[in-house]
């Protein structure tokens, strides 16, 4: 008690209730530092899972295919040996080539999905996103297609109208020679996925349709899965790559979006680290303030030391110091990044624009090791600061203050 009563003395001055100008400075520092390091953590973890999910609902959580990109027979079989996995949900077959779309004097290229339309609503989230029209699997194998919001516009195409498909790679005779096939479809979708990019370049047809496109019978170019935990597909990936073996290649969302995703981790890092020294400088400043903490105190712990306080007790009146400071400024920044966040989440005030959308929320996250790792170092660092301060009351000589 004797210690903590002396830090709180030294902490407020003169003053009976708050700290000390250059005191509520080091401790206004660390709510700063803690606060801003808190939020955006939470905001690039937001980012992160709200990119995650979107690529994940438009291009699948897992991809199977050859080793050798070459076409997948006897696919139902494999699809069986997948979902015996108990922790995949579905499963479904593919086979993805690149087009020439086309409408009037309209172009443009798009990569076509060739789905089963009741499988793949197991494994994506794209079919559970569109906005004009209500496909069905009747519809898409009747030749129909669905189109991204922004290549319908750049089409000008909408539901019940029909474009036409051309596959450059693949070739069928005719009295002129070999020609590309080409064939027309009816539009019965238009979907939003969240990702202007997807929009833009993915159609969706049946998977005879692409199958015809390709050349091939009864085999597609991959699979696509969705496991019961989007944050454990690396593992569950390998998991399947070793059921599988070296004849096929399993990659999960990480890796086939591997640009994407390390942009994220990256730029999370640089925003960690640059709001990180904005609480090693606080640090500086409570450095500083001990030191003249110390020198303006030097009578008082001579005077301490002369009445039998030993130096440790010094020393630990200095640490306790930087501590309530350190766990004072801490805790209300953590508070205040707490009300913030929640309020975010709750009530979505804090709007971005996104092109080609409407205004959308910043996107929090939440995580528990977030808030324990940073209050813990910020904590850390407090004390740290301290250790410098309070060895200069090593250098105070008491016979010579009781002399003067």
């Amino acid at each position: 008690m004797f210690h903590i009563k002396l830090a709180l003395r030294y902490l407020k001055g003169r003053k009976k209730f708050l700290f000390t100008f250059s005191n509520m400075l080091s401790v206004l520092g660390i709510v700063i530092g803690v606060f801003s390091l808190l939020v955006v953590s939470s905001v690039m973890n937001g980012f992160d899972s709200d990119m995650r999910n979107r690529v994940i609902g438009s291009k699948a959580e897992i991809k199977v295919h050859k080793a050798d990109y070459s076409p997948i027979k006897n696919y139902e079989h494999l699809i069986e040996r997948i979902i015996s996995n108990q922790k995949i949900i579905g499963a479904a077959p593919i086979c993805d080539i690149e087009m020439i779309i086309q409408r009037d004097k309209e172009l443009s290229s798009t990569i076509s999905y060739g789905i089963d339309l009741d499988k793949q609503k197991q494994v994506t989230e794209i079919l559970n996103k569109i906005v004009v029209g209500e496909p069905t699997k009747e519809a898409l194998d009747g030749d129909g297609i669905i189109i991204g919001m922004d290549l319908s516009l750049t089409l000008n195409a909408t539901v019940g109208e029909y474009i036409q498909l051309t596959a450059p790679i693949g070739t069928e005779p005719s009295p002129l020679g070999l020609l590309p096939k080409t064939k027309k479809l009816k539009v019965i979708g238009i979907y939003i996925s969240g990702m202007p990019e997807y929009d833009r370049i993915y159609s969706y047809i049946s998977l005879k349709n692409s199958q015809y496109f390709l050349g091939l019978n009864d085999e597609i170019t991959q699979i696509e899965i969705k496991s019961i935990d989007p944050s454990r597909s690396t593992k569950i990936a390998k998991k399947i790559q070793k059921q599988l073996q070296d004849e096929y290649i399993v990659e999960d969302w990480s890796e086939f979006e591997a640009n994407l995703f390390n942009a994220i981790k990256t730029e999370k890092a640089v925003m960690f680290i640059v709001l990180a020294l904005m609480i090693i400088i606080a640090s500086f400043n409570m450095s500083g303030n001990f030191v003249k903490l110390v020198t303006e105190k030097r009578v008082e712990i001579g005077i301490l030391k002369s009445m039998g306080t030993s130096q440790k007790d010094v020393m630990r009146v200095f640490i306790y110091i930087g501590a309530i400071i350190g766990i004072l400024g801490t805790m209300i920044g953590l508070i205040l990044a707490l009300i913030l966040l929640s309020a975010q989440i709750k009530y979505h005030f804090l709007v971005i624009n996104v092109p080609g959308f409407p205004l959308q929320w910043i996107p929090i996250e939440i995580r528990i090791l977030d808030f324990i790792f940073v209050p813990l170092v910020a904590v850390i660092i407090s004390l740290l600061t301290t250790l410098h301060p309070a060895g200069r009351t090593m250098k105070i000589d008491t016979i010579k203050i009781i002399r003067n």
